[in-house]
Order: structure tokens, then sequence, then C-alpha cells
């Protein structure tokens, strides 16, 4: 089982902040299959990232 939790991912532009996730809570259980969706720019990439350890 993966458990992820109170995810939060922001960036820096100068003195602006913007926060692509922000209190993402998400569990896996073994052999689950899993997708995620949602429009451009929502985070999916971002969130795959974090779990996939590259962020």
């Amino acid at each position: 089982m993966l458990v992820l939790k109170n995810i939060v991912k922001r960036y820096y532009a100068g003195d602006s902040t913007v926060d692509a996730l922000k209190g993402i809570d998400i569990q896996f259980r073994k052999n689950e299959f899993v997708t995620l969706l949602g429009p451009s720019g929502c985070g999916k990439t971002t969130m795959l990232n974090i779990i996939g350890g590259l962020d």
C-alpha cells in the first residue's frame, strides 16, 4: 500500500507563489489500477513526479 498525505507543491516566480498541489491525500492499495484524469495544467504530471520520487 502507498499512502500520501497532505501533498503540497509550490512554484515560486519572483514575488508570486503558485500552489500546483495543495493538501492532496491519496491511498493506493496493492494490485489496484489507478488513473489520474483532469484538464491540462491541473497537476497530474506533478503528482506522478512526486509519487515516482522525481520531485
